[in-house]
């Protein structure tokens, strides 16, 4: 994996076009000049014992894949997951 030096971010898009998930790595001030008007969704790592063990990760995959949906509709009915229990 290539060490960039200056802050980076990842933004995560879904292509109808090419029914494809695609990521990019950002520069973190640029991204934060773009969304610095939005109401961000923070998670805070305190709120979950300072660990972002597997079951985080699996609960934000699917709550980003979940966002991604309302957006793009054609997206859902590809999201087989189980939904995690409130």
């Amino acid at each position: 994996m290539v060490n960039h030096p200056e802050r980076r971010c990842v933004v995560v898009m879904w292509s109808e076009e090419k029914q494809a998930l695609i990521s990019y790595t950002l520069d973190v001030e640029k991204v934060a000049a773009v969304t610095s008007r939005m109401f961000p969704l923070e998670l805070p790592i305190a709120d979950y014992n300072n660990s972002l063990d597997d079951e985080f990760a699996r609960r934000f995959g699917g709550a980003t894949l979940n966002l991604l949906a309302l957006s793009n509709p054609e997206l859902k009915p590809h999201i087989k997951f189980t939904q995690a229990d409130g």
